[in-house]
């Protein structure tokens, strides 16, 4: 038998050994006798990580949901979340009537999710803008627009979500989840003298009018919320009577396609082991910050992961095929207690300008789903979910570690950030941004570190 016989012979029978198992994505993590698969193994190379702010903005534009809150993570520092939103006219040639009598101007806003301190009160004040939105403009999380220095309302609330109960077979919501602030008089004033006149004649007219407003954290960090924008239940009404017949007016917001909107996020790390985080691009090493790394959507902060020795395994191990490598990426136990980590993380690409390296056609290069499509394409994005359980991320790049050594992928390292992998309609996956504030410390120590678990067979 020859050796090109050989080898062929010795690859089909250890993928056939792989897809005889009865759970396949355990393979890597739970074998410990090398001699079950027929295969050499190890778990010895080292991947050392650190933390890098992103060199590219994030984009916030239109990007759901929008969020307001403060919280403080004890590692991170305090994360601030500011929605700035113009409002919808929600008709045209609006008019109040003969002598309205206003009753009320209530804002309210539909949230979903909570993030952060569950039973610490939230305060939450609300300006008018006094700059609007350009329309050729660029909103990233980073991006403010001026506002008037006094709020025009404020509320504070305790954040509640309420389950839905299913009752005769039709699920209905205990409660509704609702922000509500009263407006001031003075703006029910500002409204009611436009009435029938040009700013409340067009959607354009309006927005040159009343050009929209911030709805802003204050007090104690304790929670952020993520607000519903497109829901029903988020608007402005405005209750007033013609002589005896009540009416209401709502001004609406991301219902309609002509209201623009973003989220800011301010991410304030002073005194923290990541405080000198402070120009895009930068990089710290885990060993600075008691092996710890660190994941936080919104404000930059990702970990990236290299592999320093692979050429000297490469050199030890001789001609191999790779039967299965396994990367575990361990979250350190109880940091997800209050702050849990993201669902899903995505693996790109980079260099040393540590940023997420693109396509052609601007797509980001990142590990691809194993055995896939292609090594090189960008229509599979392979995504970790986060195992509570065992308090880690998992993912088979059995396909990328065989390439990296044969040279079709370069060792230049991973960045490890939040994102949500998502089919569409052609049949392939992309990578939607994960905007909600989750965050998640990565671990390296000695006992509990970045492992790539890999199973090999050798060819001479």
């Amino acid at each position: 038998m020859n050796l090109a016989v050989r080898r062929f012979l010795l690859f089909f029978f250890s993928i056939a050994t792989l897809a005889s198992c009865d759970d396949p994505t355990e393979i890597g993590i739970d074998l410990q006798d090398e001699n079950q698969i027929g295969t050499n193994f190890t778990d010895t190379i080292t991947i050392n990580t650190g933390t890098v702010l992103l060199p590219d903005s994030i984009l916030s534009f239109k990007v759901a949901p929008a969020q307001v809150g403060i919280l403080a993570d004890p590692v991170l520092g305090t994360l601030k979340a500011t929605t700035y939103t113009e409002v919808a006219l929600n008709g045209a040639d609006i008019t109040f009537g003969e002598n309205p009598q206003v009753d009320s101007m209530v804002l309210t806003l539909d949230y979903s999710f909570i993030y952060g301190n569950k039973t610490e009160p939230l305060k939450i004040n609300v300006f008018r803008l006094t700059e609007g939105f350009q329309e050729k403009a660029s909103y990233f999380t980073t991006s403010t627009l001026a506002k008037e220095a006094t709020p025009l309302a404020s509320t504070t609330l305790v954040p509640l979500l309420y389950e839905k109960k299913k009752q005769f077979d039709v699920d209905s919501t205990a409660a509704k989840r609702l922000v509500k602030i009263k407006l001031p008089q003075s703006l029910i004033n500002d409204f009611v003298a436009q009435s029938g006149q040009a700013p409340l004649k067009s959607q354009a007219n309006f927005e040159a009018f009343f050009k929209g407003l911030a709805i802003a954290p204050a007090g104690d960090p304790s929670s952020i919320l993520a607000l519903n924008l497109a829901a029903d239940s988020s608007k402005i009404v405005v209750h007033y009577k013609n002589g005896a017949d009540k009416k209401k007016h709502i001004f609406r917001f991301a219902q309609s396609s002509a209201v623009d909107y973003f989220t800011n996020f301010e991410g304030n790390r002073t005194g923290t082991s990541v405080a000198s985080l402070t120009q895009k691009g930068n990089f710290i090493p885990a060993k600075q910050t008691g092996n710890e790394s660190y994941i936080q959507n919104n404000t930059q902060l990702v970990t990236k992961l290299t592999l320093p020795y692979l050429q000297q395994f490469k050199q030890a191990a001789g001609t191999i095929i790779i039967n299965r490598a396994e990367l575990i990426i361990p979250v350190k136990a109880s940091s997800t207690s209050a702050l849990p980590a993201p669902p899903q993380l995505v693996l790109y690409q980079t260099n040393n300008t540590n940023r997420i390296l693109k396509d052609a056609n601007g797509n980001p290069i990142a590990v691809q789903q194993n055995g896939v499509g292609q090594i090189n394409g960008t229509a599979f994005p392979a995504p970790l979910a986060y195992d509570s359980e065992k308090n880690r991320y998992t993912l088979n790049i059995t396909s990328y570690f065989q390439a990296m050594l044969l040279d079709k992928k370069p060792n230049t390292g991973l960045l490890l950030a939040s994102a949500t992998v998502v089919p569409t309609q052609s049949g392939v996956f992309s990578i939607a941004p994960e905007t909600r504030p989750y965050r998640a410390i990565i671990s390296n120590t000695e006992s509990n570190k970045v492992q790539l678990v890999v199973y090999y067979s050798k060819l001479n």
